[in-house]
């Protein structure tokens, strides 16, 4: 069962001010990035390193604040920073990425 539109909500909290991230992005978003994430998981499938997709916080400043954003894509390599729902080490990788739907418009 699908959530109502209203309790989606992703945030970043960035200098103490969180940032309401909805609504959802687009098929083409999650493509692309689906795209990135098969690419980086056949480089890394020997290795102890992980790839994720927009389902774990990056808690960038953990003894300072409580801040954290949600990369698009993270490739992290140190577990020990790993608790629950977030990491709090140094990644290796991160990307975000940008669409421009006249790209796809053109192309479709």
């Amino acid at each position: 069962m699908p959530l109502p539109k209203d309790n989606y909500r992703k945030q970043e909290k960035i200098n103490g001010v969180i940032y309401d991230m909805s609504p959802a992005p687009s098929y083409q978003h999650g493509i692309v990035n689906n795209n990135i994430n098969t690419r980086i998981k056949h480089y890394l499938k020997d290795s102890l390193c992980l790839v994720f997709i927009e389902n774990l916080d990056f808690k960038y400043q953990p003894d300072i604040n409580d801040d954290y954003v949600v990369p698009d894509i993270m490739v992290i390599c140190g577990r020990k920073h790993l608790k629950g729902g977030s990491y709090s080490g140094v990644p290796k990788f991160i990307a975000e990425t940008q669409l421009c739907s006249l790209l796809f418009s053109l192309f479709s």
